[in-house]
């Protein structure tokens, strides 16, 4: 495990949860925040570390996907108190709905799908770089 290629990409996730709590997005848009998390860290792990993509990217993703959600489970009141949006999407929920239950209850599945999406981009990417390094060999070759 490459621990210096993944120390600076692993500020990301937690950065993400403070920054959702904080009520920085409008609603709908984090998603495209996390969008660019997921390239950016599949893009960097494909480029130092193309042989190891799938495991680094997958460790990678968990960790962010992950240490966002429990950020934002543990600080659940203030993100409900900073994105009236949210709160106002689960007042429909049944009696006794624990919405601190309910995000905590997330974090293995968002770890799990975030890392998995970061190991897949990985791929595409060091298929994508793989291909563009080897086309000037090529040329060089030819008669």
């Amino acid at each position: 495990m490459n621990w210096k290629l993944l120390a600076p990409l692993a500020i990301l996730g937690p950065l993400m949860g403070v920054l959702v709590v904080m009520g920085a997005f409008p609603p709908g848009t984090d998603r495209f925040a996390w969008g660019l998390i997921v390239l950016a860290s599949a893009f960097v792990v494909a480029r130092r570390a193309p042989e190891h993509v799938v495991k680094h990217g997958f460790v990678i993703g968990m960790w962010n996907g992950a240490t966002a959600t429990l950020l934002q489970a543990f600080l659940v009141k203030q993100m409900l108190a900073n994105n009236p949006w949210m709160a106002a999407k689960f007042t429909q929920a049944p009696k006794g709905f624990d919405m601190e239950f309910f995000v905590f209850m997330l974090v293995p599945f968002i770890g799990v799908t975030g890392g998995g999406m970061t190991a897949l981009v990985g791929l595409l990417f060091r298929r994508a770089l793989s291909r563009t390094s080897l086309e000037p060999k090529e040329k060089e070759t030819l008669p």
